[in-house]
């Protein structure tokens, strides 16, 4: 048996959704997991947590909150010193045969301190360590957030980056896996129904839904806890139960464009309309990828929402047959990998 200490950044469930798949699937391993946000409801599962800060863009009304976001990396920032001593005095007791980060701050900074091997797991690096097609436009988007990935989370020796579409590494320190899925996804019997599922975090893109109702279909919303709904529309408090039932018997996915709910809905054959997120280009780029594949379509700008919805279901069939062969599921080269990388592989 050996331990490793796992770092993720605790702003999004993907995040959170990967560290859980990859424990299931190391179950042999004692693992020490790190990080700030939704990172805490692990202990809740039984699970070593070490509470850190966590570096978070705000978003207020499906909006980056710029100040706000600046104010904060500077507390960070100042208080970078103290963190960073705890950590290493965490990994000190918890003796780590290796480091895996997800996108986390602090743990390649400590495991480089402390000389221990750290390497990156997650999607984001995509867009810096891979040669890639990437759409045309968003060019500040795509500055800001690859600058940021670059200086802030680009501190690990090796990459395993996940993408649900094709990508070719730009150097031998980076290798290309597919999705990874937890269990009881991949446990599913996707079945052909008409409600849509909808899921946002931050605000619902304005006249999303009532062009989804304009479509005659149920609308099934999650992600805004359980709100008083109206017609069509029900919003639902957080399942993951009931979300997966919806999820395989709905007839198309709606939501901002993460990587990982992608993933889930292409691996149940469910075709997903994007809206991405301001400012968050890996979205946009997921978005892209799904119309260039033939899998979904994305929404750019609130204007366009009713014409996209309704081009969407003119074209539902099509992006259907696109997908009668899903990307495979890496969960076993995943964990191949990690066991590979603790043998000295």
């Amino acid at each position: 048996m050996a331990r490793i200490v796992w770092g993720l950044m605790g702003d999004s469930r993907g995040h959170l959704t990967r560290a859980l798949i990859m424990a299931g699937e190391l179950p042999g391993h004692e693992i020490l997991f790190v990080g700030g946000g939704c990172a805490g409801e692990l202990r809740a599962l039984g699970h070593r947590v070490h509470a850190l800060p966590m570096p978070e863009t705000i978003l207020r009304g499906n909006k980056v909150q710029s100040l706000a976001t600046a104010a904060h990396f500077l507390r960070l920032a100042l208080n970078r010193g103290e963190v960073l001593h705890g950590l290493a005095d965490e990994l000190v007791r918890f003796k780590p045969d290796l480091a895996v980060t997800d996108y986390e701050f602090y743990l390649p900074r400590a495991a480089r301190q402390l000389g221990l091997p750290c390497v990156s797991f997650g999607h984001q690096h995509v867009l810096t360590r891979c040669v890639d097609r990437l759409p045309t436009g968003q060019l500040l988007n795509r500055l800001t957030t690859t600058a940021a990935i670059r200086f802030l989370f680009s501190v690990p020796e090796r990459y395993f980056v996940t993408s649900f579409f094709p990508a070719s590494p730009k150097g031998l320190d980076t290798t290309v896996l597919p999705p990874v899925l937890r269990s009881d996804v991949a446990q599913l019997s996707p079945r052909q129904g008409d409600a849509v599922v909808a899921y946002f975090r931050a605000g619902l893109p304005r006249g999303l839904l009532e062009a989804l109702e304009k479509t005659g279909r149920d609308v099934v919303v999650y992600g805004q806890g359980a709100l008083p709904g109206s017609g069509r529309v029900r919003f639902r408090a957080s399942s993951r139960t009931v979300f997966l039932e919806d999820l395989a018997g709905c007839a198309y996915v709606v939501a901002n464009g993460g990587h990982n709910l992608i993933s889930e809905a292409l691996h149940l054959s469910k075709p997903v309309l994007a809206a991405p997120a301001a400012m968050f280009y890996e979205q946009y780029v997921n978005a892209w990828h799904l119309r260039r594949l033939g899998y979904g379509d994305f929404i750019v700008g609130e204007r366009g929402t009713a014409k996209a919805v309704a081009d969407f279901e003119t074209r539902l069939e099509v992006r259907r047959e696109a997908l009668t062969t899903p990307p495979p599921s890496g969960n076993t080269l995943a964990a191949r990998t990690v066991e590979e990388l603790l043998a000295g592989g």
